[in-house]
């Protein structure tokens, strides 16, 4: 062995300064109850310390929604739907979507705009929605022409 090593090892493995110590019996306060693992474990969390967060991450996991893909016959209504609304313009529709980011379903009104088929993603005023996102298009009103 190289000296560095034998001096590594005499300095992290000498426990003979705990020898008298060494063989005690653990012995449980009698005061306290033993802390669940579990909680032992999350003390040294990051933010372990705030009081409340551990229960507000608990909420946001409960409202956060699961992604559902389209059935085939969804995805084809929606293209239906697409189509006609291409046709027809003036029309205002309520899309119930995926969110990506905020993990929630979502809902915009507005007018369709335009379709882009290659990146596969559907614009309705400002907001860009992925088409496979979509869970359903509701009309909701006819804009008044003068």
């Amino acid at each position: 062995m190289d000296e560095r090593k034998l001096i590594e090892q005499k300095l992290f493995n000498d426990t003979s300064k705990y020898d008298d110590i060494m063989d005690f019996p653990y012995e449980h306060p009698k005061r306290h109850l033993p802390m669940p693992q579990i909680d032992r474990a999350a003390q040294f969390a990051p933010f372990g310390a705030l009081a409340g967060f551990g229960d507000m991450i608990k909420q946001k996991t409960k409202d956060y929604a699961q992604k559902r893909y389209p059935t085939e016959e969804q995805e084809q209504q929606i293209v239906r739907q697409i189509e006609y609304l291409k046709k027809h313009p003036e029309l205002i529709v309520d899309v119930n979507y995926f969110n990506e980011e905020s993990g929630y379903y979502e809902h915009i009104q507005g007018k369709y705009k335009k379709q882009n088929k290659e990146k596969g993603r559907v614009t309705f005023d400002s907001k860009n929605i992925i088409q496979v996102h979509i869970r359903t298009i509701k009309l909701v009103s006819k804009i008044n022409q003068e």
